[in-house]
């Protein structure tokens, strides 16, 4: 029982600070008309920067009946902030990217600015993007 317990305070501390969002469509497989097809995205709770310096988060992703590549976009980042990955594709084989953002030396320091995080499987046109939030703090040098 001690086991069980440690497992699932485990997981419960793995799934706190982050936010999840899931967009699903219907099956196109005839074969397996109840396999819903499902893309999930997971940003990080929070997240801060500082003037003048990077940081990097991870953005992760769940496939479930889809392959292929998912565009991953970050909306609405605070001013002075700006995107410093250029490729933020999440290739077939991957379930995850490292994204780094800058904050300007000038940028205005901001507490919880809530950022969208956008995942969009590349080759399904008809699987709505899935999106979640984070929070992003801007910190004085």
């Amino acid at each position: 029982m001690k086991r069980v317990s440690v497992i699932l305070f485990g997981l419960v501390a793995l799934s706190l600070g982050c936010e999840k969002g899931t967009s699903t469509a219907p099956s196109t497989d005839p074969t397996r008309p109840k396999s819903e097809r499902r893309l999930s995205v997971t940003s990080p709770g929070e997240q801060t920067v500082t003037q003048d310096k990077t940081d990097e988060m991870t953005i992760s992703i769940n496939r479930d009946n889809i392959t292929g590549p998912v565009d991953i976009e970050l909306k609405n980042l605070p001013p002075g902030v700006e995107l410093v990955t250029q490729d933020m594709t999440i290739p077939a084989e991957k379930s995850s990217t490292v994204v780094t953002i800058k904050a300007s030396p000038t940028a205005t320091p901001v507490e919880d600015h809530v950022v969208t995080v956008i995942a969009k499987a590349k080759d399904v046109k008809d699987l709505p993007e899935a999106t979640t939030t984070f929070k992003l703090d801007v910190k004085s040098k």
